[in-house]
């Protein structure tokens, strides 16, 4: 008897579900009935008998009855549980909705610190109020018509880590870094609104309280009556047929979203992994339940890491936020004063001054460093107080974009260098500035270059220009006949043990370009005092130049250490 009702219940609820199950479900288990009545042990259970494929009264009816009367839930919710986790795969095959209708409404320049962008606006036919997509892609790099291998990433909303900065997933951080890839290589962003992965703010937060008290994001939704993941992407198909792409490169460690692509009729040749530099405290269980029950791909390496100690996230680093202070804490008075602008107390360390262990900002400020270099950011570093007291900008030469020089020569005096290791020098037939060099810290100027009208080069003094340059001397191919002297750009020839033979922003440049994996030449400027412009930056100012900006700052004494603690 209880396995014909099961079988008439089992038809009603695919009746109700046929249109979404995410919505009918809401309709039939109110959010506050399952949060009372699913328990986490039951939710164990739940998970033994997902793992087994099967009913769970046809394998083990002691255990579900037990877990039952434990967890005081029903078997029709349990059921309803299973149903809509896709748990029933050779009976009831989940539905793949078909591919939805759009209609183009407008394109427009989207101006952003990354660079031009175009935003295209669509609306869904027919017509919905709330959901309406989006492509962007870079101004100078629009999609080709007809385009194969194209590196689209379909990413969806998250309000919380987009517009408050929640540190708790890496949901903002993953949609810079797609803007980045394709501003430097390509392609297009479908932007989506299906916040929480389609369960909506409102249960996303409720999700987030559950995870509160101990639950994985995946149990969370489970304990909310949802799927792990209610997101559908039929939509998708239609933008990129809009956009005449006839087949991409899907960035994203997810395999669940290429399947679902793929199912949907896109050509889907391959995936960019996106992984982001670390985890925190906040997402660091986020990110395990990826790997270990979503089975998302490329995050071993990550999750082996130490996890960040600062609350800095990937836009914070990028365009500046000041730094949070601790609920219920004041800011230290120093820390009010460097932020507001006004002349730091005596407290504020007027320049570097190593501690007992060889730090001064600390190890972490070397990693974030190295880190923000490897991502192609610009970092800050500033030597001894008793040496020359400045800050310069550095960044890795072959990551340096236009709106990057545009930056450095805004900060600057703009005399932008590229340290260069010697045997690249001489390859590039780049001899000494002078022969009898005077310079009182030892800067080891080359001659000055420009590269030639070959590559575009105008007159070798606009941003542009001098970016193409920094490009092509950090090009391992590139020949002395791409250059023509003198030029814009000055070289400088960096010593070959770098920080621990000299304690210079030239070896500095050359060592974080190395230790981020990058072609070994680093772009360097001086940062002029926004105070006062006729002198140049000291650690005060620059501290505080780096708090609203957004910069990692770091030291060569800091760098010294590092290389002494890691080359043992």
């Amino acid at each position: 008897m209880r396995r014909l009702s099961l079988i008439l219940w089992l038809a009603t609820s695919l009746l109700a579900v046929q249109h979404n199950p995410c919505d009918a479900f809401q309709l039939k288990q109110p959010l506050r009935t399952l949060q009372q009545a699913v328990s986490t042990t039951f939710l164990s259970v739940l998970r033994d008998f997902r793992s087994t494929r099967t009913l769970p009264y046809q394998d083990d009816d002691d255990v579900f009855q037990q877990a039952r009367q434990k967890s005081r839930i029903s078997l029709t919710q349990l059921l309803q549980h299973q149903l809509l986790n896709n748990n029933f795969p050779k009976r009831i095959p989940k539905r793949t909705p078909p591919p939805a209708s759009t209609e183009f409404v407008a394109e427009t320049n989207l101006p952003t610190h990354l660079g031009m962008f175009r935003l295209r606006g669509y609306r869904l036919q027919p017509s919905h109020p709330v959901l309406e997509p989006c492509v962007i892609y870079a101004a100078d790099k629009p999609p080709t018509l007809g385009g194969k291998h194209v590196p689209v990433r379909v990413h969806d909303q998250c309000l919380t880590s987009e517009v408050f900065g929640s540190l708790r997933c890496d949901c903002d951080e993953q949609l810079l870094m797609s803007l980045e890839y394709i501003q430097k290589h390509g392609g297009c962003l479908i932007y989506l609104q299906q916040e929480g992965r389609g369960i909506g703010l409102a249960n996303k937060i409720a999700a987030y309280a559950l995870q509160d008290d101990g639950l994985d994001t995946v149990d969370a939704n489970l304990h909310l009556g949802f799927a792990e993941d209610c997101r559908e992407y039929d939509v998708v198909p239609a933008l990129l047929n809009d956009l005449q792409i006839q087949s991409i490169q899907l960035m994203t460690n997810n395999p669940r979203k290429v399947k679902m692509l793929q199912q949907l009729g896109i050509d889907v040749t391959g995936t960019i992994p996106m992984v982001v530099d670390d985890t925190t405290a906040y997402n660091h269980q986020y990110m395990e339940t990826k790997e270990k029950r979503m089975n998302h791909a490329n995050l071993a390496g990550l999750l082996a890491k130490p996890i960040r100690t600062s609350r800095t996230n990937h836009r914070q680093r990028m365009h500046g936020q000041r730094n949070m202070v601790p609920v219920g804490a004041t800011a230290a008075p120093e820390v009010e004063t460097v932020v507001n602008g006004s002349p730091p107390p005596s407290s504020v360390p007027q320049g570097v001054e190593a501690a007992a262990d060889g730090y001064c900002f600390g190890r972490q400020s070397v990693e974030e460093a190295i880190a923000a270099i490897r991502r192609g950011e610009m970092v800050v570093v500033v030597d001894d107080m008793d040496r020359e007291n400045e800050g310069d900008f550095i960044m890795a030469a072959d990551a340096c974009e236009a709106s990057d020089m545009a930056n450095i020569v805004r900060y600057s005096s703009g005399v932008v260098c590229i340290a260069m290791e010697e045997e690249r020098l001489a390859a590039l037939q780049l001899p000494p500035m002078v022969t009898d060099n005077q310079d009182p810290k030892g800067t080891a100027f080359t001659v000055s270059v420009d590269a030639t009208k070959e590559h575009g080069i105008t007159t070798g003094i606009s941003a542009r220009d001098r970016a193409r340059t920094m490009q092509l001397l950090a090009d391992p191919h590139s020949q002395p006949t791409d250059f023509h002297r003198p030029g814009h750009i000055f070289p400088l020839r960096a010593r070959s043990g770098g920080v621990l033979e000299r304690d210079g922003h030239t070896e500095a440049a050359v060592d974080l370009a190395k230790l981020a994996g990058r072609s070994p030449a680093g772009v360097l400027c001086e940062i002029v005092s926004q105070h006062n412009p006729t002198e140049m930056m000291r650690l005060p100012e620059i501290m505080e130049f780096c708090q609203q900006q957004g910069y990692v700052l770091t030291s060569i004494a800091d760098m010294q250490q590092y290389r002494r603690d890691t080359e043992q």
